[in-house]
């Protein structure tokens, strides 16, 4: 059965080098914003972003909670950055899209084998960005805390639905600044 849901050939959308507004480059380390490459809509990055982190196992309960608050974001127009890489993350991407909400989706790796659904970057409601060079092709542990440490960065606001206690993730989170 073919997915409905047809991949973009890497060739058809190349990444490009990506200027972050003042505001969030502020934000950035400045030898991190300097690698970030996309494709997708970049003017998504001039809103208020809403941070989605959450750590890869979590109680059933707590994703339900997390997938009843999509609607409202996707109703306000918010737009969700996230590396939308745990289970929780990568359902409400899911489910994000669906109601044609928008999403910056932050890679732990490069992006020459990674291919994102066509129909949300054709519409300009999605963004993904990485500062990986193209030979990252698998996701580490340092680079998914890399990923998180932009994501974080990224974020006007932060939504931790779930964080396992004394992981990198909890220590990251206990020191976000309040925007």
């Amino acid at each position: 059965m073919e997915s409905k849901h047809k991949p973009i050939p890497a060739a058809t959308w190349p990444a490009r080098a990506v200027a972050l507004p003042p505001e969030l480059a502020r934000r950035v380390e400045p030898g991190l914003a300097a690698r970030i490459v996309g494709a997708g809509n970049s003017a998504l990055l001039a809103e208020s972003l809403l941070g989605l982190v959450a750590s890869r196992q979590c109680p059933g309960h707590v994703l339900l909670e997390t997938l009843d608050r999509v609607p409202e974001w996707a109703q306000a127009g918010r737009v969700v950055v996230s590396g939308f890489h745990s289970p929780l993350e990568q359902q409400v991407l899911r489910s994000l899209l669906r109601r044609q909400g928008r999403a910056v989706k932050v890679l732990a790796r490069g992006m020459a084998d990674y291919r994102p659904r066509r129909e949300p970057l054709a519409a300009g409601r999605m963004l993904v960005l990485t500062a990986f060079p193209p030979e990252a092709r698998r996701t580490t542990r340092a680079s998914a805390l890399e990923r998180n440490r932009l994501v974080l960065a990224l974020a006007a606001e932060l939504v931790v639905p779930y964080v396992a206690t004394e992981s990198p993730l909890a220590l990251m989170v206990r020191n976000y600044p309040t925007r």
